[in-house]
């Protein structure tokens, strides 16, 4: 991303994101726009820069507030959103005021040598927040993307603003424990409010149906491991078949795993995924990460027995009573845990145990206001309502 001078007066905040299109636009991306909003009320103005995807239409209009504005121009609009996906031999815009609010790696890459330049250009380097939402050198192998993805981590210079407690405690085990940052816990999504509470009423058993979180296309998933968990659980428990196990998400066709069928099916709206949640006995999500990620503990709010891994400093079985969390990651460990919560309903005649009480942390109001003040008065912006 090469800079260039530019006249814009204004204090700005500017979120580098890969897309805001809508088959991107969720669980990390959505966050960090959040995040974003939230902390652009301290500033004057705001920019959106899109790094990989140039926004369709829908996603412009979700955005209506901010002024699709081209990279060749050097816009005075309070709120922008920038295009740079295609910028071979295309430069953007920087003025003294742009601060800088990073998130995939190769975002904070960008931003860390805009930041440089502005130095260079300007006599003060820019400042930067990282939004660090997993432990991406993670991603790939041994590699040049691991090693520039770890190049990015730098504690004693950028803010950190971490996604769970247990992320930031992994990244202090790893050296990197950043002097400034701010931390915020996971909280149930808004659409599973109303099914969590029907499910705290009821009094109907639960249907013989295991929810498998399934990515094939995301390897920190899991996806082979859990279906080969899956072959040895059928194999192994007679009672295998009288389960129904189904997927929500990327699978597009039903999987014959050999003793058990995988049923796909497909992407959910939020309300047919708590109402899944709502009917379903049993959770099996697996993430080789240090980040928690959200679907074993949505289930778990709705009372599954969830099965899922542990990995490092994370162990999920503290977080509610109907976690089996693994540190063997082996097929016949997650098997064995499958069969052990299969006993555990078959003790309860398919009755909940344990459904999330009201005043659990996860089923806060998450509210960005407070971490989105401290982390930009950590960045040392003054706040337009104090100046």
């Amino acid at each position: 991303m090469t800079p260039r001078t530019s006249v814009f007066k204004k204090r700005r905040l500017n979120l580098l994101v890969p897309s805001i299109n809508s088959q991107h636009y969720f669980g990390g991306i959505h966050t960090a726009v959040q995040v974003f909003e939230a902390m652009a009320t301290h500033f004057e103005a705001s920019r959106i820069i899109l790094t990989d995807s140039p926004p369709d239409d829908a996603a412009l209009a979700r955005f209506a507030r901010y002024s699709p504005v081209a990279s060749a121009q050097d816009s005075i609009a309070d709120a922008q959103v920038v295009s740079f996906s295609d910028r071979y031999g295309k430069t953007l815009p920087v003025a003294p005021g742009d601060h800088w609010l990073a998130t995939a790696w190769w975002t904070a890459y960008a931003a860390q040598r805009v930041a440089a330049w502005q130095e260079s250009s300007y006599g003060a380097p820019g400042k930067l927040a990282y939004m660090i939402q997993d432990f991406e050198p993670g991603f790939y192998p041994w590699s040049s993307q691991s090693a520039l993805a770890l190049a990015t981590y730098r504690p004693k210079q950028d803010l950190g603003i971490f996604n769970t407690s247990l992320l930031a405690d992994y990244f202090a085990s790893q050296g990197l424990d950043y002097v400034r940052r701010v931390v915020f816990e996971p909280t149930i999504n808004d659409g599973l409010r109303s099914a969590l509470t029907h499910a705290r009423v009821s009094t109907s058993p639960r249907s013989r149906r295991i929810v498998v979180y399934g990515r094939p296309s995301t390897p920190r998933n899991a996806f082979s491991l859990i279906c080969e968990a899956l072959r040895i659980w059928g194999w192994n428990d007679p009672r295998s078949n009288q389960w129904e196990i189904v997927t929500p998400g990327e699978l597009i066709s039903d999987l014959d795993l050999g003793p058990v069928q995988l049923k796909a099916l497909g992407k959910l709206d939020i309300d047919n995924y708590a109402e899944l949640l709502r009917t379903s006995a049993i959770g099996l999500s697996l993430m080789v990460s240090p980040h928690p990620s959200y679907p074993p503990l949505e289930m778990a709010a709705f009372g599954m027995e969830v099965v899922t891994n542990s990995y490092a400093n994370k162990d999920l079985s503290t977080f509610a009573p109907v976690i089996r969390s693994t540190f063997d990651m082996t097929p016949e460990a997650i098997a064995q845990a499958l069969s052990a919560a299969c006993d555990a309903w078959d003790e309860r005649a398919m009755v909940p145990a344990w459904i999330m009480p009201e005043n659990h942390a996860f089923l806060a109001e998450q509210a960005f206001g407070p971490l989105a003040a401290a982390a930009a008065h950590k960045l040392g912006v003054v706040s337009r309502g104090n100046v």
